[in-house]
């Protein structure tokens, strides 16, 4: 061991392979997503938004508003509510978890440029 200072085991490159693998499969990250206060309220607001958008539009295109203005803005309110909704989502999903990642690549630069 003496010999070669800088030389890592077998045993700690099969621990850095390990922890630069994700074990969260699919279904457990969409858990954790509903369970987190801090990701279900934004999740729930877009399902709202993404949901009364669609009602928004559907009312209109079936006629039951009579004005024809009325019933555009409605259709555009609508529109612009589904497409919010789906973008909160996107943002709430995506941004999941990139504070871990940071920290797991710092970590893994640390150790790969050790002196």
């Amino acid at each position: 061991m003496t010999e070669h200072p800088k030389k890592t085991s077998s045993s700690f490159n099969d621990l850095q392979l390990q922890a630069g693998r994700s074990h969260r499969s699919p279904l457990n990250r969409f858990r954790y997503l509903l369970l987190n206060v801090h990701t279900f309220i934004p999740i729930l607001s877009g399902v709202l938004l993404i949901v009364t958008g669609l009602v928004l539009v559907s009312i209109s295109i079936l006629g039951f508003i009579p004005p024809f203005w009325i019933s555009g803005m409605l259709s555009l309110l609508g529109s612009i509510s589904s497409m919010v909704g789906v973008f909160l989502i996107y943002q709430t999903v995506s941004s999941h978890g990139t504070f871990d990642s940071l920290i797991n690549k710092a970590i893994r630069r640390v150790v790969d440029n050790q002196n």
